[in-house]
């Protein structure tokens, strides 16, 4: 089995999602960012329009025949709805944490079939850290999970709980954990930490095995979730609605996701249950 960090598909999307990267730091470096404001009001920069015009230029170019769904290029439900595949990103994820400059924003492209996403890589462009995961075999790429910073590449899975127990919350988006959960966490684990964090480093932090658990209660969109998505799965994780089902794609007129959890399959019964007994009150 080639060694995936050699293989050519692994290797070009990293070389897409590299020079996406030095497009985003080129502009996070300058005085002016280029904000603006979309039709709902949330920002986008100068950033987020160069890293899409890369990576669409790149992915058009290695995959031709998959149609892309960006941010930055939405398409409407009529003319996606029939697609089996296609890839999903985000430019820019974390465009807020971009703007206040504290570094915790990403990189992410997803490939989803038949609803499902298969292949993910994130990118941190201030730190370097790179994720990829594919949780069926493609192109010749077998199911795996790895993070590479410059020329380290490592193995990696979500870890079996320990304390303490490490939850994952969002910087921009709150609230923090619901102070009923933390109790019922702390039930079977005595200590829990919060450790706030923006964009998909939150998913890619539990992928990797040093954190625990994400509870999303806010809005989120397709592109924001379907990569880390692929590589929870390949660590071993999950990313469930509160019903315990994976998140599908592309699937409805609406981009929006609903609540989320992201965890190992240790902590995540436990969240789930938490939420039943909510529904059930």
């Amino acid at each position: 089995m080639m060694d995936v960090s050699r293989h050519p598909t692994f290797l070009a999307l990293q070389q897409i999602i590299h020079d996406a990267s030095d497009a985003i730091m080129e502009i996070y470096q300058k005085a002016d960012l280029g904000v603006e404001h979309k039709s709902d009001d949330s920002p986008v920069t100068a950033a987020d329009i160069a890293a899409n015009r890369i990576i669409m230029a790149g992915l058009k170019a290695l995959t031709p025949d998959i149609p892309i769904l960006s941010e930055e290029a939405v398409v409407d439900f009529e003319e996606r709805k029939d697609w089996q595949q296609l890839w999903v990103v985000d430019p820019l994820d974390g465009t807020k944490e971009f703007i206040k400059r504290n570094g915790e924003f990403s990189i992410n492209i997803a490939l989803v079939a038949d609803g499902a996403p298969i292949l993910g890589i994130v990118f941190l462009p201030t730190t370097r850290e790179g994720y990829f995961g594919v949780t069926t075999e493609w192109q010749g790429i077998e199911p795996c999970a790895i993070k590479w910073h410059d020329d380290d590449i490592e193995n990696i899975s979500v870890r079996e709980p320990r304390e303490p127990l490490v939850a994952m919350t969002s910087r921009s988006h709150g609230p923090a954990l619901p102070q009923d959960l933390k109790e019922t966490l702390k039930e079977a684990y005595e200590q829990v930490r919060e450790l706030p964090k923006g964009s998909s480093i939150k998913g890619c932090r539990i992928a990797e095995g040093i954190a625990d658990l994400h509870l999303r209660r806010g809005p989120t969109s397709e592109w924001d979730t379907a990569a880390q998505q692929a590589i929870i799965e390949a660590a071993g994780g999950m990313l469930v609605a509160p019903s315990g089902k994976p998140f599908r794609y592309n699937q409805r007129d609406t981009l929006l996701n609903g609540h989320f959890i992201v965890a190992g399959p240790e902590v995540a019964p436990v969240i789930l249950d938490w939420y039943q007994q909510r529904e059930d009150d």
